[in-house]
């Protein structure tokens, strides 16, 4: 198998925890037929990983669910084996995430039945085995989740303190892994949640740290670095915080002494689901690209295909056959500041490609190298200007530089505009409730949350709309002025922060009445900005 992969996931084109959306094999095999259009179309994808919800909550990870696969996995295996795909599935790594207890498993489980001790009873052996048996069946690719190192059974925990479960429990899991991939030399193992300090990795506005044990490297192939969801730092428009995480989550990784060719940044995900925010397809080219730029070598695109025309699939094969040469060959490498603190950054493919982000709301400078850059690509509104040694960007753009005239285009559904701070006066104040004014005009509204302690609080909604946690009304005299919230997408994730558009004209000042209902919120902090008309 080839060192870098590009893979196909299919999560997020449905989703089971945080929407209603079921995989089944009609939504499977649709998702591989478009995966073969866009392959026709010069995109490489290389393997299809068959995500959460494949199994039988009572197989152990045997047998696949009914009715939602009546003849199980097979016509998914004949059509990989017919087009040179490779197939892979997702696992737990040692715990039961919707999934009934195997009897196998019972003496290594936990007094919460959720997560199976590796060093004690008969979850090891067993799970190896399970793996063994997909092997067999062509499966090549194990994306191992929700890690509990933990989990001991009852007599156990009275026995051995946390430290010593944790230690023999990744000791355990590490040395049957590696013991499989000895006897199984096509696997590609993947690390998703569990293998790192998950309060570095669910948070943004903290300094770099280390998140990350270095021995799971000899296991693993990939790790990932969370999936994709808001930084704690307020963007304009939304889609780009969700972007500055996964810059910032990668960089987290790298720190950590991760190389960024086994960081799986898991930047790509579009669909109609609430994983991902219902993204469909909203600004996917800057997606792409900087899924690619944080540089490893599997690249997984998670999602529903038929959202991409052709002509986008074409846009995808142009962008691949410039990249790919040079992430195969050249070491990718970050620059710059923070992405989570607001501090502009980028990534660089060797010496010919540079992708830049500015994650601030004010045009900014960035240093690049000082050598003859040409803007391959950009979102729209704002040209970003080269000067030598620097390009400057506008308010939370993104653009991709080369060292050759190559032309990708620009992001046309992300219009970048100047903005300028504006003063605001405080009316009145709560613990939950800030009010205020400012002039007349549109207006984009940041509010960020603290608690008594200064410190950021993460809020979350229900899957309709963010008003459960956060609302924002503005009115100008006796008129309601338009508030176009921003910020309403969130589910499972959490957010830091919210922001609306607020648009009101005439002499009279906006009015702005903030609320939030989340009980640890002490103040919340308020930045207004002018925003262009068109």
């Amino acid at each position: 198998m080839s060192n870098r992969l590009t893979i196909y996931g299919n999560w997020s084109a449905y989703d089971e925890l945080s929407d209603g959306i079921e995989l089944t094999e009609e939504l499977a095999m649709r998702q591989f037929d478009e995966m073969l259009r866009l392959r026709a179309n010069g995109v490489q994808i290389d393997a299809y990983l068959m995500d959460a919800f494949w199994f039988s909550p009572e197989g152990g990870y045997r047998t696949w669910r009914v009715p939602n696969w009546p003849n199980g996995p097979q016509r998914w295996l004949d059509a990989c084996r017919t087009h040179g795909i490779i197939p892979g599935l997702w696992f737990t790594a040692n715990t039961l995430c919707h999934l009934t207890l195997p009897a196998t498993w019972a003496d290594s489980a936990d007094e919460n039945q959720w997560g199976l001790c590796c060093f004690h009873g008969g979850f090891m052996d067993d799970f190896v085995e399970v793996l063994d048996l997909w092997y067999s069946l062509g499966i090549r690719i194990f994306k191992l989740d929700f890690a509990d190192f933990g989990a001991a059974p009852p007599r156990l925990k009275s026995q051995l303190s946390p430290e010593e479960i944790r230690d023999r429990n990744q000791q355990a899991f590490r040395s049957a892994l590696l013991a499989f991939r000895s006897t199984h030399p096509e696997t590609v193992f993947t690390a998703f949640n569990g293998f790192e300090r998950l309060e570095y990795m669910d948070r943004t506005d903290r300094p770099l740290a280390q998140v990350f044990d270095l021995q799971w490297l000899d296991v693993f192939d990939s790790i990932y670095s969370g999936d994709p969801r808001p930084a704690d730092l307020p963007a304009f428009p939304f889609w780009r915080a969700v972007e500055i995480y996964g810059d910032h989550t990668t960089r987290v990784l790298e720190h950590s002494g991760v190389p960024l060719r086994r960081i799986d940044n898991c930047g790509f995900m579009a669909g109609p689901t609430g994983t991902c925010y219902w993204r469909g397809a909203a600004m996917w080219k800057g997606m792409f690209l900087l899924t690619y730029f944080r540089g490893g070598d599997l690249t997984v695109l998670y999602g529903d295909l038929t959202l991409f025309t052709d002509e986008d699939a074409k846009w995808m094969s142009r962008a691949q056959a410039i990249l790919e040469p040079l992430l195969s060959t050249s070491e990718t490498t970050s620059f710059g500041g923070v992405p989570g603190l607001g501090e502009p950054y980028g990534w660089k493919c060797g010496d010919e490609l540079l992708v830049v982000v500015n994650p601030s709301p004010t045009t900014t400078a960035v240093q690049i190298p000082v050598v003859p850059w040409h803007v391959a690509f950009s979102d729209a509104g704002f040209e970003p200007v080269l000067r030598s040694g620097l390009v400057e960007l506008g308010p939370f753009q993104i653009a991709l530089l080369s060292r050759k005239r190559v032309e990708l285009g620009h992001q046309e559904d992300c219009l970048i505009q100047t903005m300028e701070c504006l003063p605001f006066e405080v009316l009145n104040t709560s613990e939950r409730t800030l009010t205020a004014q400012f002039s007349a005009g549109r207006r984009v509204v940041f509010v960020t949350q603290r608690d008594a302690s200064n410190r950021l609080v993460k809020s979350f909604s229900s899957p309709s709309s963010a008003s459960d946690w956060l609302t924002i009304t503005a009115t100008q005299g006796s008129s309601i002025c338009e508030v176009a919230l921003e910020s309403n997408r969130i589910i499972w994730s959490g957010m830091t922060w919210g922001s609306a558009v607020v648009t009101g004209f005439g002499e009279d000042p906006i009015r702005v009445e903030i609320t939030s209902k989340d009980p640890n919120v002490a103040s919340l902090e308020l930045q207004v900005w002018k925003f262009p008309l068109t």
